[in-house]
């Protein structure tokens, strides 16, 4: 995957270190937010919402009464909103460092089947890798994104290897979303890990394919009338 670049630098991992900062006392959601900050390999100081407040952090993650401590311009978040949906605040968090980024392209790649496993690609990270269980849970986990990431475009790739849930999945997007979001039916064929690997029970397969399917170009999705 190519490294997200700034103005033609690429955003090491010198540039993320110190402009996240997680501002809290309290023992519970340190340990909330921490651990989500690590599964998403995200570094961040640790500070108190005082000491937040002084500082020069680009992010900052705290809780719902602390927040009123730290009380300043820079882009504060919630532990709650952390644990709903990270991959928003990830988003959040990767905007605020690259500020006005050319190519902000949202691509989320589905991969349909009994474990749907999606893909979302954003300033050229991934931000998420999961597998949900349903189209319903999948197209929730979906809107969130589409609607809580700031993008000048917004894709949505979906595998043909079901296509009748394929056709359900981008029709219940297509009625919400509209014309603010392109969908694709792209061909799945070679995108899938070997089977009956340790890995494939993870979902790991599920998930990997998704990634290839947000990579790959498909066949726009119109939404016909009943």
């Amino acid at each position: 995957m190519p490294k997200l670049t700034v103005e033609e630098t690429p955003l090491t991992e010198e540039l993320l270190h110190h402009k996240v900062a997680v501002a809290t006392v309290r023992g519970r959601p340190y340990y909330n937010i921490t651990s989500a900050l690590k599964l998403m390999d995200l570094q961040f100081d640790s500070l108190s919402p005082e000491e937040a407040a002084a500082s020069n952090a680009r992010v900052i993650i705290t809780t719902q009464d602390e927040a009123e401590i730290v009380n300043k311009k820079s882009v504060v978040m919630l532990d709650t909103e952390l644990e709903k949906y990270p991959a928003i605040v990830k988003a959040k968090i990767l905007r605020s460092m690259t500020g006005e980024y050319i190519d902000d392209q949202l691509t989320i790649g589905i991969d349909p089947g009994s474990r749907i496993g999606i893909s979302a690609i954003y300033l050229h990270q991934e931000i998420l890798s999961i597998v949900e269980s349903s189209p319903e849970d999948t197209v929730q986990q979906i809107s969130a994104m589409l609607g809580g990431i700031e993008s000048r475009k917004k894709v949505v790739k979906i595998g043909d290897g079901n296509m009748a849930m394929a056709r359900q999945i981008a029709r219940m997007l297509k009625l919400k979303f509209g014309e603010r979001v392109e969908i694709e039916i792209v061909d799945e064929h070679g995108t899938s890990l070997p089977q009956n690997t340790d890995a494939n029970r993870r979902g790991a397969r599920d998930r990997s394919s998704a990634r290839t399917i947000a990579f790959r170009s498909g066949k726009r999705f119109i939404l016909k009338s009943p």
